[in-house]
């Protein structure tokens, strides 16, 4: 259940875009396209109707993955459903990573599936399906082979290069065993540590067992999972890699947007490209680059004249991966799709794509933030309830934390902003009767209040310092708890890997989660499993 909560855009240790894209009136609605409630999706599913979706290609390519997971006839009936022109997705995306990574890319996942249950109550004569699509032709090994586990990190060693998910899984039995070390005598833990074993078998690839296991914890809830890495797909998306590798749209109207955030005082989320794929193969992913009229893959010996080039995305389009620019438009393009959930650094770069959808007559979905939670135990919650403490607190950074945590302990006033107040009050009474007698003497008062304010300030510095050291005791506890709900000062759902909740409290921590999400609402959460 729910004991805290806070707005994302109160809570101070997200980004600056992130609090500002979550207020009400954000100030970055107009590059959203959508406003975010309930109300408008009826609006979005018209516009979608009007561009062609694939749907028997979408169901044939999901038929032919499902045979290789276990059978659930829930997941089968909704990849039927797809061939409905009444039946929409809400989607999310991740790439493959180690056991699934950190906490946050399950939670993802069901503010998706939350979203799906909330529009299929709001329009019950429309079919809505939540879907998680893998991003499985990545290259950044070193971001997705590792996951921590109660605040042990556990890392995949592997020298294979190119796109992660067709790495095989010959070598990744002594990971399996420090999870198996970790887990195996929790409630919980032999049932993970047989999932592990299913899902990472070595018949998979790292993409199929990503899919397997996130099936098999989530497919029973109704979200369907799509490897993007798909020859057919690829071949639906190939007039926009011709217009992208052979024209170079992307780039100049990306940019443009960029630019409109940057004077608003936004960084750039994205680096657009003169062309916004990589070639890529078994073993490779590596940038094309054009020089003249000759297209080289960066790092290989591989080049095309435009001749040539035009002919192997025609003949290959299954060889060409869309860069982070290039892959929300193939999503939306095969996905009859009306928004996308994802977490503050994905719909950063979403918000720099609104223009460069309407120049290529894509549907621009809505853009929804997922919940964000906090999970904590019921002794961390009544220390919690103790200091007075709430889900705000957190936020701060851990200095101010523990001045602000000493300053309510102490029976003692430490600040004295108030007496400086008055003080400056009858200082200033000083300095008019000063320059009416010597105008030269202004400067003079000046320095002298701006010399009692730093000693005044000098005083409260050593004050809190002296009731720090009387108060250690209590003030480590409270930081220990502090350092458990905030890991590295960081959200535990971006540390932790799932597995740290769920060999503890099981199902009934996605249960949990189920309940308490609300997607609309963009709030962080502090959520505690109740347990008989």
């Amino acid at each position: 259940m729910t004991l805290d909560s806070i707005a994302i855009a109160d809570f101070a240790e997200f980004s600056k875009l992130d609090r500002e894209l979550n207020q009400l009136q954000t100030p970055l609605q107009d590059f959203m396209l959508w406003s975010r409630d309930l109300a408008t999706f009826e609006s979005i599913i018209q516009q979608r109707k009007q561009f062609p979706t694939d749907r028997p290609l979408l169901k044939n390519t999901l038929v032919a993955q499902y045979q290789k997971l276990p059978p659930n006839d829930l997941s089968q009936s909704l990849i039927k459903a797809l061939e409905s022109p009444n039946t929409f997705t809400v989607c999310t995306a991740h790439q493959p990573c180690l056991f699934t990574g950190p906490a946050f890319v399950i939670s993802k996942i069901i503010s998706t599936i939350k979203l799906a249950r909330q529009l299929s109550s709001q329009y019950p004569h429309y079919t809505i399906i939540p879907i998680f699509v893998i991003g499985s032709e990545d290259h950044d090994v070193e971001e997705l082979s590792h996951c921590t586990i109660s605040g042990k990190k556990i890392q995949w060693m592997t020298d294979q290069k190119g796109p992660v998910g067709r790495y095989h899984l010959k070598d990744l039995g002594p990971v399996i065993q420090q999870v198996r070390d970790l887990i195996g005598s929790t409630s919980s833990g032999p049932e993970l540590i047989h999932l592990i074993e299913q899902a990472y078998s070595v018949k998979h690839n790292f993409a199929l067992a990503f899919q397997y296991m996130l099936h098999a914890l989530l497919g029973h809830h109704g979200i369907l999972i799509l490897n993007q890495d798909d020859e057919q797909l690829k071949n639906r998306f190939k007039s926009y890699i011709l217009d992208e590798v052979l024209l170079s749209k992307a780039k100049p109207i990306v940019q443009e947007t960029q630019q409109r955030l940057k004077m608003m005082g936004y960084d750039e989320a994205s680096h657009a490209r003169d062309i916004n794929f990589f070639y890529f193969n078994d073993g490779f992913r590596d940038r094309i680059e054009k020089e003249n009229s000759t297209y080289k893959i960066v790092g290989q010996s591989i080049q095309f004249e435009e001749p040539e080039m035009r002919l192997e995305i025609q003949n290959h389009p299954e060889r060409f991966s869309p860069n982070v620019v290039m892959r929300p438009v193939y999503q939306e393009v095969i996905l009859p799709n009306l928004a996308y959930v994802g977490g503050g650094g994905e719909l950063a770069y979403w918000l720099e794509r609104k223009a460069h959808f309407q120049s290529l007559g894509v549907p621009y979905p809505m853009l929804v933030r997922r919940d964000s939670f906090i999970m904590i135990q019921s002794d961390q919650w009544e220390a919690f309830k103790k200091f007075n403490l709430t889900i705000k607190d957190l936020g701060l950074r851990s200095d101010l934390f523990i001045n602000k945590l000493t300053e309510s302990l102490s029976p003692h006033p430490l600040d004295f902003s108030e007496e400086l107040m008055h003080i400056q009050k009858w200082l200033e009474v000083i300095r008019i009767k000063a320059l009416a007698i010597d105008p030269t003497l202004g400067p003079s008062v000046e320095a002298e209040k701006s010399k009692l304010a730093k000693s005044i300030e000098h005083i409260e510095k050593k004050l809190l310092k002296s009731e720090k050291s009387r108060l250690e005791v209590q003030l480590n506890r409270i930081k220990k708890l502090r350092d458990k709900l905030m890991p590295g000062n960081n959200l535990m759902e971006r540390e932790e890997n799932f597995m740290t909740f769920y060999a503890e409290y099981g199902q009934a921590w996605i249960d949990t989660l189920l309940q308490d999400f609300d997607p609309l609402r963009f709030q962080l959460k502090l959520i505690m499993v109740e347990t008989p």
